[in-house]
Order: C-alpha cells, then sequence, then structure tokens
C-alpha cells in the first residue's frame, strides 16, 4: 500500500531554506522538488540547516512538547482553556476521535517532520561529490536530528512508524512500540558519534550538533533502556571528552541562573540547546512559545496551559544552604509570592500589581521577567536540551543501580555545591543514606526535582524509575498531583495516536482511547 501518511506528502520546497550567514535565519528559496535539488555541497548543507528548524516547531520545543511532558507529570498541572488538553493533561480523557486537541496532533506532525527532513538529507548525501569530511558531518547531524525526534515520540506517544528513508514505498511502514523508538534513537546517535566534531571553531556554526551532543542524548535513551552499565560508560567518556586547552569540554557554571536566561546561551555547561532569538527575522518565527504559555499567568504575561504544582515548591524547602538560606534554585524556577520581599518585580511589577494570588506559584525558568514587561510568542531564550548537571545526576543514578553507591555521592556534591548545599554527607536532613541504593535512589529523586524541575525531564524520570507500573506508585504521585486520581495504568502514561494517523497508517491506537 503506498504510503500516505504526513511524511510522504512533505516537499522539499516545506523543509528547505536558503542558507545564510545567521544560522537561525532561512527563507524558502524556490519550489524545487526533491529530485531537482540535491545537486551539490550547497544544497547538502541548505538541506541539513533545514533539518534544525522542526525542532522549533510549535509541536517541539517552542511550545507543546513542554506542555506535554510538564504539565501531566506530578510537578505541574494545566487550566489551559482549551477543553480537550486540559482533559489530556489531566487524565479525563477516556475516547479518542478527533484531531482538536492541538497539543497532540502538532506535536506528532511536528516530530515526524522533523524526522523527514533529517531522511532527507542522509538519503541524499551519498551522491553529492563534495569534501568528504563536511559530509561525514552533515551526516552526523541528521542522524543526532532525527535520534532526537524518535526520542521524543517513544515519550510522548510509545509508539509509531519507523520511518528511516524520505521515499515513499510500496509497503506500509514499520510500527515500533517504545522500545524500537527508542532502540533506533540510540543507533542514530551511534551513527552521530563516529561523525560529528568534538566542538566547532566557527562562531557560524554555533548550535549545531556535536559528538558531546550526540553521547549525552545517547546516554538519556540508555537510562530509559534501564542499561546502567552502558549508559555509565558512556557518562565517563562524554566526561573525558577536552577542549582545545586540554580542559574539559564541559564544566557547571558558577550561577545556576545562567542556565535558563538569554544572557546564558551556550554556556559551558549546555551540551546541546535549541536557538532562539527574540522576534521575527525575515518573517520567520525564530524565538520560543514557551514562556508565553507556561509564565506568570496575568494579563500580558502568559497563558494557564501548565502551572507548576505546590507540591514542586515544598520540595525546595526541605532543605536550607550552608548559609542557612532557601535553595536558591527555587527562585530561579518558580515565581511566587514572597512575604519576606514583597517588593520584589516580575515585568516591571509586584506580586499585587500584577493582582496575583499570594497562595498561587507559576514558572520563572526560561521567562523574561527581569528583562520585558510582557511576553510575547518570540523570546529569545534558548532550551538547553542536555546540560551537564542533568548528566551528573544521571551518572549518579547509574552508579547507583550498579551498586556502587558510594560512589555516587561526588557527583551529587558537584551539583549542590553550586548552589551552596552542604555536601550530602553533611547534610543534617537527609541522613542515614550511607551505601544504602534504595535511600540514595529517594535522594536521587530529590535532587533531580529540584536541580531539573520545569525542564521537561520529570516525565521520562517519573517513567524511568517506575512510577506509572503499580498502585503503590502512583499512590505517592497523588500524594504530590492531585490529578493522578485519574490516571489508568497501562493507558495515561502515552498520549493517543492523532486520528487522522490512523486512518492513513496501519496502526492501531494506544490501549484505553
Amino acid at each position: 500500500m503506498k504510503l500516505k501518511y504526513i511524511l510522504a506528502t512533505v516537499v522539499l520546497a516545506l523543509a528547505l531554506n536558503s542558507c545564510s550567514d545567521d544560522f537561525l535565519n532561512r527563507n524558502n528559496p524556490n519550489e524545487m522538488t526533491t529530485t531537482d535539488f540535491w545537486k551539490t555541497a550547497d544544497d547538502l548543507q541548505k538541506g541539513i540547516d533545514a533539518a534544525y528548524r522542526p525542532l522549533r516547531f510549535n509541536g517541539v520545543y517552542s511550545r507543546w512538547l513542554h506542555i506535554l511532558y510538564v504539565s501531566r507529570s506530578d510537578e505541574g498541572y494545566s487550566e489551559s482553556p482549551n477543553p480537550y488538553f486540559q482533559s489530556y493533561s489531566n487524565f479525563l480523557t477516556k475516547n479518542y476521535n478527533d484531531d482538536a486537541a492541538e497539543a497532540v496532533l502538532y506535536t506528532w506532525l511536528d516530530l515526524y517532520k522533523g524526522i523527514f527532513w533529517a531522511n532527507q538529507v542522509i538519503d541524499n548525501s551519498a551522491t553529492i561529490d563534495m569534501d568528504e569530511d563536511l559530509k561525514k558531518r552533515i551526516q552526523g547531524e541528521a542522524y543526532f536530528l532525527r535520534g532526537l525526534h524518535f526520542f521524543n515520540l517513544a515519550a510522548v506517544y510509545g509508539r509509531g512508524p519507523l520511518t528511516l528513508t524520505a521515499f515513499a514505498g510500496a509497503d506500509a511502514p514499520v510500527i515500533a512500540e517504545q522500545s524500537g523508538l527508542y532502540e533506533q534513537a540510540r543507533k542514530d546517535f551511534d551513527e552521530a558519534i563516529k561523525r560529528l566534531p568534538a566542538y566547532y571553531n566557527e562562531l557560524s556554526n554555533l548550535g549545531r550538533a556535536t559528538e558531546g551532543a550526540a553521547r549525552g542524548m545517547r546516554i538519556k535513551v540508555l537510562m530509559q533502556e534501564r542499561n546502567w552499565a552502558e549508559a555509565e560508560a558512556e557518562c565517563r567518556n562524554l566526561f573525558a571528552m577536552k577542549n582545545s586547552g586540554g580542559q574539559p569540554l564541559y564544566s557547571l557554571v558558577p550561577n545556576y541562573k545562567d542556565n535558563f536566561s538569554q544572557a546564558g546561551d551556550n554556556n559551558a555547561e549546555s551540551i546541546f540547546e535549541v536557538q532562539y532569538a527574540p522576534g521575527l527575522q525575515s518573517g520567520v518565527e525564530v524565538g520560543c512559545n514557551r514562556a508565553k504559555f507556561m509564565g506568570i499567568a496575568a494579563d500580558g504575561l502568559s497563558w494557564a496551559d501548565a502551572y507548576p504544582r505546590k507540591s514542586l515548591y515544598n520540595e525546595f524547602l526541605l532543605e536550607k544552604t550552608l548559609t542557612n538560606k532557601p535553595d536558591p534554585r527555587l527562585k530561579h524556577t518558580l515565581a511566587y509570592y514572597d512575604a519576606s520581599n514583597p517588593t520584589e518585580t516580575f515585568y516591571g511589577k509586584t506580586w499585587d500589581g500584577l493582582s496575583l494570588n499570594h497562595d498561587m506559584v507559576y514558572w520563572k525558568k526560561y521567562t523574561n521577567y527581569e528583562t520585558a514587561t510582557v511576553e510575547d510568542y518570540n523570546s529569545g531564550i534558548n532550551f538547553r536540551v542536555i546540560r551537564l548537571a542533568d548528566i551528573y545526576l544521571l551518572y549518579a543514578e547509574a552508579l547507583n543501580e550498579l551498586n556502587r553507591t558510594s560512589e555516587s555521592y561526588e557527583y551529587i556534591n558537584k551539583v549542590r555545591r553550586r548552589v551552596g548545599m552542604p555536601d550530602l554527607q553533611n547534610s543534617t536532613v537527609f541522613t542515614g543514606i550511607g551505601s544504602d541504593k534504595e535511600k540514595m535512589k529517594i535522594q536521587i529523586m530529590h535532587e533531580r526535582t529540584c536541580e531539573l524541575g520545569g525542564e521537561s525531564t520529570r516525565w521520562f524520570d517519573l517513567e524511568r524509575w517506575g512510577m506509572f507500573e503499580n498502585a503503590a506508585n502512583i499512590a505517592w504521585l497523588k500524594n504530590r498531583d492531585a490529578d493522578f486520581d485519574n490516571f489508568v495504568i497501562g493507558v495515561n502514561n502515552r498520549f493517543p495516536i492523532p486520528y487522522r494517523e490512523i486512518s492513513l497508517v496501519p496502526i492501531t491506537q494506544n490501549p484505553g482511547y
């Protein structure tokens, strides 16, 4: 049967934008077909430049992917005016027979567009006569991008077509379950590692995938596969990478806040981030919508698509710094009324000046609350897909799962010291851990909650920890997030497959929908 689903209908003219000095700024140059286009090295360069664009689509890192991950986890919830989306995020939807829920549909479509565009580069690169080293690098970038999209498909939908070519075939696509999607992502990152440089010397290449980015994503896949031994080894490979001066290629930045501001874009801690710029360039959106939909819900500032839970706020209060101050990550993660500082301003106004409820909390990460008076749909703050602190904590987790608990402390402490927390061994709150694997696991859960809150990692964490698999764990989640009263094991850990795809692709709907 001829493939009819979205990937086979996207044409190159939609995908390719002209290459310019600005890596972000690309315009559609012509109406060429795929047959006409792929001829020269310049064509291939334009192709890979265009392949980065889906990362900035609303269905991926600009908007919906964050809302899907954050609002459905125990750290968030939704009061979206879109009833479909609110019902999905709160685990209320039981029947699914249309595509009115934008998040469900557009995330699927945009992830597969990204796969299709990456496939075009991979498929057509072999026949182009050009510098082999450059060709190899471009292929590596394409494999990385494709792997990243499969990684997110695995987490959101748990199954989908395994499309490894841009060419429409005569046979129905292979439908991969979650394990197959993760496996393909891992294979793609393997291929990327073989081809990508450790870093780029040219500023013009800022934002392109690197060997470190591919290793970082490979670590994330291996952790979801619970392949602790291989994940641990890959972490060591990443830590061993050096810059041109022989120093570690990645390092924690002194100021935690720099990971979420435009001024801190592409810093030493960042392993891969989606590049954004404020406003429009040549009529093309190059900014991020996240701040508009996940910020302070006040007139002119943000919408209510994903609020943080008060349980997340309370998590930060469990322990104080060495100088007896609140965990500084709280102030950089959440916006809330601080009675000790009632004149604190957000977007140039106090909490009361914005007429906000004193009991509410909002997301502060990735917002322009210090430098703007409103949020528009094109924030210039880059989104950090992978940063070193995340990898440090994953490494600690892998070590603990391998019964090397005593080695976990070093990497947890690296993260704690950056924000002034006492070494874990010296904590007066978290005591009695020692070499106890289960107690350390609970501690790692806490550390990741405080360090990575709102960064679209929590859903992966909960799934990896088996929190969706039994009634006892669901009960634990209910204490943090009332929406889990509605959670059905084996159903609500996946979003439904978009309705229109069911009629186009021989794929059955996810259970429970």
